[in-house]
């Protein structure tokens, strides 16, 4: 899974440096690669996913909801590096952790 690296180089650099257009390619790449996936609470995460790609289209987007969905997605991804293969644990907590952290960073703004 390539996308671990890039996605969190992009989370550490600043959610707000992520256009839509960016953020939901990523997203949706996400989506493809995890529908690969055999894994409890992988599901849940995509439906997730979809929800934020439709947050990310509203029109006034609604931070506060967006936020929280990333906190949501970053314990989820957290939880579910447990269950996965020893290879892409670590990768997988780590982007759950930059989640988390990116989405409470930015609570106050």
């Amino acid at each position: 899974m390539p996308q671990f690296d890039a996605t969190i180089k992009h989370i550490q650099a600043g959610l707000k440096g992520f256009t839509v257009a960016a953020a939901v390619k990523n997203i949706e790449g996400w989506e493809a690669t995890l529908e690969k996936v055999e894994a409890p609470g992988v599901k849940g995460i995509i439906r997730d996913l979809e929800s934020l790609k439709k947050h990310l289209h509203a029109d006034p987007i609604d931070g506060a909801a967006i936020r929280k969905l990333v906190v949501k997605l970053g314990h989820e991804t957290v939880t579910i590096a447990g269950k996965a293969d020893s290879k892409n644990a670590e990768k997988i907590k780590s982007l759950g952790e930059a989640l988390t952290a990116a989405a409470e960073e930015h609570a106050d703004a």
